[in-house]
């Protein structure tokens, strides 16, 4: 059954047409050398590439078992592939303005943060689709707080690797519940975002590190298996 949704292709045509998009053009993929030829449009057409690939996986395995349980969670398969489309061509898209020195009113809560990467890309999402999305709150609130948090695993796995802190169970509700009102459903998610999020990166540990993480801190405490992925099931 699906489920009302925004045209996929249009957003997709304005993203592309956009003052953020040819500013991103025109910047260097920091993952490569500034020589090298790769700009930031590269990264976000290639994890928007690996979004279509995952979803085209057969549904056997790592694949078969997250796909089950994307279903039993009543999270519409196409739709969210629609919307992780979405998500992978603004999830960098702010780096073109991030300046992290910066303190701004955060743009959905007030409260202040800091002018990171994500949450100019959440600005700029905003800025670019906003208005057509507002006849979608749902998946307003999913592609707007997954670029905003896209990140957050990775930042979770640089500390853990300093300190030994593994994030607890409130951390990942609270992660989860931003992007979803069921936490459960925030997480998976974003978890799925991760699995395309690969572009550039040469170690995988961090992702492999969050399904762990997130399936013995929380998805295991409200009796839901999460499939972790070994490293041949996320590189093609």
């Amino acid at each position: 059954m699906s489920v009302a949704s925004f045209n996929s292709n249009i957003l997709e045509e304005k993203i592309r047409q956009s003052n953020w998009w040819s500013m991103a053009s025109a910047m260097p993929d920091s993952h490569y050398s500034k020589t090298s030829g790769i700009m930031l449009t590269h990264h976000l057409q290639a994890v928007y590439e690996n979004v279509e690939d995952i979803f085209s996986r057969p549904e056997t395995g790592f694949y078969g078992r997250l796909f089950a349980l994307l279903k039993n969670m009543r999270m519409h398969k196409a739709t969210v592939k629609d919307e992780l489309k979405i998500v992978s061509l603004l999830h960098d898209i702010g780096k073109t303005k991030e300046d992290k020195s910066q303190v701004i009113p955060h743009p959905l809560t007030g409260k202040p943060a800091h002018l990171r990467h994500g949450i100019v890309g959440l600005m700029a999402t905003m800025e670019i689709i906003g208005a057509d999305l507002i006849p979608y709150p749902q998946q307003q609130k999913n592609i707007y707080r997954t670029v905003e948090l896209h990140d957050i695993s990775y930042g979770l796995f640089r500390e853990f690797n300093v300190t030994g802190n593994i994030p607890e169970k409130d951390k990942l509700h609270y992660i989860g519940n931003k992007i979803h009102e069921s936490p459960s459903v925030g997480l998976l998610y974003l978890l799925i975002f991760k699995l395309a999020d690969t572009h550039g990166h040469d170690n995988l540990s961090d992702i492999i590190w969050f399904y762990h993480i997130a399936q013995e801190k929380h998805f295991r405490h409200v009796n839901i298996n999460l499939p972790v992925p070994h490293e041949n099931d996320i590189r093609k």
